[in-house]
């Protein structure tokens, strides 16, 4: 079981697509951070909550003197709060990150982290048997509907590789 900590981004993307509850199905164990659901609006919130009550959503909260640590995690300037908490989260955990920032991927880059975004998802997805490769392809013309900052490289990657 790999341990993965999420920003906020995925799960947005996740509820867009409709493959939330199938995500907390993948065999991981998936956290957060307070930071990151902060960021959330309360209709993902509601969604979300399910699986912070059965445990399949762990979420990371801060004292006042580790949120002054979280605060100085990372080195670029366009990190938000919720990101340095996902960054310092994933360090002090040894799991992988889970992002569609670009920033988010860089620093960790740096970090050496290992990170992945809403495509590395849908691929687990589907390597867990969850979805076939035609399913995969659907939820990827309705991630494209929601998501602009996609990499369009690697979307026709997967495209080519799912058979679309």
């Amino acid at each position: 079981m790999r341990i993965v900590v999420t920003d906020a981004n995925i799960f947005f993307d996740l509820i867009g697509i409709g493959a939330l509850d199938l995500f907390f199905h993948l065999d991981h164990e998936v956290h957060t951070t307070e930071l990151v659901l902060f960021e959330c609006d309360a209709v993902d919130l509601d969604q979300l909550q399910a699986f912070i009550a059965s445990g399949q959503l762990r979420v990371r909260n801060f004292t006042v003197e580790e949120v002054k640590v979280v605060e100085t995690t990372g080195r670029r300037k366009g990190l938000r709060p919720a990101d340095r908490s996902v960054l310092f989260h994933a360090l002090e955990l040894k799991g992988l990150v889970v992002s569609g920032d670009g920033d988010m991927r860089k620093e960790c880059g740096e970090m050496k982290l290992e990170c992945h975004g809403i495509l590395w998802c849908i691929a687990e997805l589907h390597r867990n048997g969850h979805y076939d490769a035609p399913q995969c392809l659907a939820l990827l013309d309705v991630l494209e509907g929601i998501n602009k900052w996609l990499p369009k490289d690697e979307m026709e990657k997967m495209r080519k590789e799912l058979g679309g």
